[in-house]
């Protein structure tokens, strides 16, 4: 029933933000490092043989952090080639969700700019910086599209229930798309213009939603009085 009732903001924030991709990497100028160093990855991710140990990494260590900011104590972390998992004393939807939300090496990639530009002038290397988060974007965004069009992980169903899972994360993921091209090209992205159009948008696809629901019940109404 949530995940119902959450679906036209995961819409609604889904459209919103690849408008905002597009009106931002419209800029090609500005948006060049990003789009090469997501080229760069796409076919490592197609083409090569994959080596999975990275993604295993990112994932469990997102579990663990997202157990950290919880309150939640990890027990152990163990990590392998093709798989791994942590282990908690708890968990929630945001520890079970994380991996498939959080791309975990662009935000090192960003702390790691970010930090580094308060001891030293780090505008010479701003380029190398977004082409990196290009190319983590990448990672992150393909690998959670692997992982959720393959087997049924038990991530999403302990967060609740594949539906709403699913519907999850691609609200958070679109939300932190919309962060993430807010931190690389502040001056071409407004936060407020996005924030109304999910609301705006949020409205129109309820009210779509609500009108088709009542569209049919009526209809089914008058053939069971017939």
């Amino acid at each position: 029933m949530l995940a119902l009732l959450i679906s036209p903001l995961t819409a609604a924030a889904a459209f919103a933000t690849a408008a905002l991709a597009y009106s931002a990497l419209a800029r090609l100028q500005a948006a060049l490092p990003l789009l090469l160093g997501a080229a760069l990855y796409c076919p490592l991710h197609f083409y090569l043989p994959r080596n999975r140990f990275f993604y295993v990494l990112a994932h469990e260590l997102s579990h663990a952090l997202a157990a950290l900011a919880s309150g939640v104590k990890v027990r152990r972390i163990n990590i392998g080639r093709n798989g791994g998992f942590v282990t908690l004393n708890a968990t929630n939807a945001f520890i079970s969700l994380a991996p498939y939300f959080i791309p975990f090496y662009a935000l090192a990639a960003g702390l790691t700019y970010w930090l580094a530009a308060y001891f030293c002038d780090m505008s010479t290397y701003r380029s190398f910086f977004i082409g990196a988060t290009g190319f983590f974007l990448a990672f992150h965004l393909l690998n959670t599209g692997d992982i959720l069009t393959g087997p049924v992980q038990s991530d999403l169903k302990k967060a609740g229930g594949v539906f709403f899972s699913v519907s999850m994360v691609l609200l958070l993921n679109s939300l932190c798309l919309a962060l993430a091209l807010k931190m690389i090209f502040p001056d071409l992205v407004s936060l407020k213009s996005y924030a109304a159009g999910v609301y705006n948008g949020t409205g129109l696809i309820a009210g779509w939603l609500f009108a088709g629901a009542s569209y049919l019940f009526n209809t089914a109404k008058i053939y069971l009085r017939s």
